[in-house]
Formats: structure tokens, sequence, C-alpha cells
């Protein structure tokens, strides 16, 4: 099961687990990923799943699907590639396919906002691709407070680490009411942030119920249905 993990500016905005064939992805509410943004094309790209392998191909939008700062048609992704759509990046993680050239896309107009700036005309010339920007700094803690789980505190290391009971969990909750994928808390240059799943699980920050993504702060407190955490910076 492929994970995507959508960001703007480098703030993750969502978690996407799937094990759907083909993902669609655009601006309209119809899209299995919807992007609310104009540079996204109403049906911009889909991945798909062919013979095992994942691929993202092109939909014909105006600014173009890039993988790694490449601009394609359609292209086999591999573990950690970097999808960009518009002014948003989704990162794709899958550990067993491999990455292959398989076409060049044709750009066709529609009613979507033209991207034209220095950073899109610079991913059309570009032919090197780029790396995703590596966390820097010591890793805050996380401290069980409430719940059983498989460690009394936990390391954030991860530029996502998943607390659940699902089996690849880094937090792993324990008991018969713990959800599976409770949350994610993420990490990259701009600190530490919760992140909500596709499907909702009872999250509260410091008493506050969370459904979108939430930058965290020293000494926050998070709480995944009954299983209490509390965030400390070294």
């Amino acid at each position: 099961m492929p994970r995507l993990l959508l960001k703007f500016n480098d703030e993750l905005l969502k978690v996407i687990d799937s094990n759907k064939e083909l993902i669609t992805i655009g601006r309209n509410l119809k899209n299995d990923l919807q992007v609310d943004n104009l540079a996204v094309s109403n049906y911009h790209a889909h991945i798909i799943c062919q013979l095992g392998h994942y691929f993202v191909e092109d939909l014909g939008s105006t600014n173009g699907t890039f993988v790694n700062d490449r601009k394609i048609g359609k292209w086999a992704l591999a573990d950690n590639d970097i999808i960009t759509i518009g002014k948003h990046t989704l990162v794709f993680l899958d550990a067993e396919i491999d990455s292959d050239t398989v076409g060049l896309e044709e750009l066709q107009l529609d009613k979507t906002m033209i991207l034209d700036t220095p950073r899109q005309r610079e991913r059309l010339a570009r032919t090197e691709p780029q790396e995703e920007p590596v966390p820097s700094g010591p890793p805050g803690q996380l401290e069980v407070l409430a719940g059983s789980t498989d460690q009394s505190s936990y390391e954030l290391t991860s530029c996502l680490t998943l607390i659940g009971k699902d089996e690849l969990a880094e937090v792993h909750l324990q008991g018969f009411l713990a959800p599976k994928v409770g949350c994610y808390i993420s990490r990259d240059r701009s600190g530490y942030g919760l992140i909500p799943p596709e499907k909702k699980s009872r999250i509260r920050l410091n008493g506050q119920e969370v459904k979108d993504a939430m930058p965290l702060k020293n000494g926050d407190q998070i709480e995944v249905a009954g299983f209490k955490f509390r965030l400390i910076f070294p």
C-alpha cells in the first residue's frame, strides 16, 4: 500500500494511505485527492497501479506534473519520489518499486491559472532532480502520559511518525480499542506538526479537538482515543 504526503511550502498538510488501483488528483471535489489551489487543474493527474507498479500520469494539465523537478507525462514511481502539482508537492512512499521514464506529456490549456514564476520556469529547464530537505537539529521526545504502549517515551527522529496500533507504527498503541492509525507527527525545517489521518480519529491537542494539521510547540499534550502524550523539545 503506498503512502502519499501532501505538502505546501515544505509544510505537511495531509497523509493519504490508499490501496486503490487508481488515485485521481485535482482541484475538483470529485477527485480522490482534492487540492484546492488555482494552480491545479480540475483533473490534474492520477496515480495508477499496473502489474504491481505505481505510475503517475499527467492528465493534460495546464501547469504540468513534475517528478523530482522533471516534467513528465507518465512516470514509474520509486520510494521517496517527489511529485509537484501546481504549488503543492506529494511525496510517494513505497519501498518496493523501481523508477523508469515511460513517456513525455503534451501540455494542454484549460481554465486553470497558468504559473509563470521563476520557480516554475526553473523546473521546466531543469534536468537534475532535487532531494527532499532533511530535518536538522536534535529530535524531540514524545512522553507517554496515559495508555498502554510498547515504550514509555519515544524519540521523534523521523520526518513522519505514525501513532497507532498498525504494525508499522513507530509509536505502537496497545489494547482492543486502540486505533490502527491514530495520527501522525511530522518533523521538518519549520518544526513539528500534528496530522490527523484520512479517517478521523478522536484527536485532541491541549484539550481542543483537532481536524486539520496543526503546528506543535514544547509541552503540547496530544490525546488519541484515550492515549495521552506530551511533546518535549531538547
